[in-house]
């Protein structure tokens, strides 16, 4: 009786045991600054497994797509078209192969991945002699940035002096140290 008594001589003061751990959320926070947004890990790793689940579904779903298409063709006997597609996809993966072909040897020529990018176009051929006869003809044009600094960019060469007439230097001593002697 006497916890009621002092309850209702203090009619504003919360019950709040301090031993109970669930106390503490329901204390009204006076510091509202502190906001925390983020997302419980739990949740976090569901969301990212859910995703994870639907990139595979979506493959799956895919490679049957091909795969059925695939098989109607070859059921309507739509070999041409089969060969067509599979033309087009073996260019790609040679122009592709190219370009990192070209790339290198740029790279390789002393040339960095920027230039590399913007010359790969200027390069005709495709065996390997045809391609580096074109990265010498470019050498001659384009030559490679320099990767190195000048160490002396502002300091010429020094001032050598002017050659003097060995009868006029003998002269000179001579005027020096006549007084020494006569």
């Amino acid at each position: 009786m006497s916890d009621e008594i002092k309850n209702e001589q203090q009619p504003h003061v919360n019950n709040v045991d301090d031993n109970d751990p669930s106390a503490e959320t329901k204390k009204p926070e006076s510091n509202k600054e502190h906001v925390d947004n983020k997302v419980p890990y739990d949740r976090f790793k569901a969301k990212v497994d859910e995703t994870n689940a639907l990139k595979e579904e979506l493959a799956k779903l895919r490679a049957a797509q091909e795969a059925a298409e695939r098989a109607q063709l070859e059921e309507q006997n739509e070999y041409k078209k089969l060969y067509e597609k599979t033309q087009s996809q073996l260019e790609a993966l040679k122009a592709d192969a190219l370009n990192a072909k070209k790339d290198a040897l740029l790279v390789k020529a002393g040339y960095d991945d920027e230039q590399a990018k913007v010359l790969r176009n200027t390069l005709k051929g495709e065996t390997d002699e045809e391609l580096t006869q074109a990265i010498e003809e470019l050498r001659a044009v384009f030559p490679p940035k320099q990767h190195h600094v000048d160490p002396s960019p502002m300091n010429g060469m020094k001032h050598k002096p002017e050659p003097v007439d060995p009868g006029e230097a003998g002269a000179k001593m001579f005027e020096r140290i006549k007084h020494k002697i006569f």
